[in-house]
């Protein structure tokens, strides 16, 4: 069990509603997941996991599969047009 230095307390709570889209709620994920962006933010030398660090892990097929089906559509960004 290594301990991540700069990890704010609390971070992973701000992000439940990602986590658990990401996750699909299954435990097993979750762990895969929190494990992965550990050993990436080792790896940067971060030693805090993020969001962005989150996207970063893959996750499986199942979990994938719910994400597609409950994460809330996110507003596509405009394009500004060249006269």
């Amino acid at each position: 069990m290594l301990r991540l230095h700069h990890h704010t307390p609390g971070t992973l709570a701000a992000l439940s509603e990602y986590i658990f889209h990401r996750t699909g709620g299954m435990i097993g994920t979750l762990s895969q997941l929190i494990r992965g962006a550990a050993v990436l933010a080792i790896e940067d030398e971060s030693e805090r996991i993020t969001e962005e660090l989150l996207a970063l892990v893959p996750i499986d097929f199942a979990a994938e599969q719910s994400e597609k089906l409950t994460t809330p559509a996110k507003p596509s960004p405009r394009r500004r047009r060249v006269p």
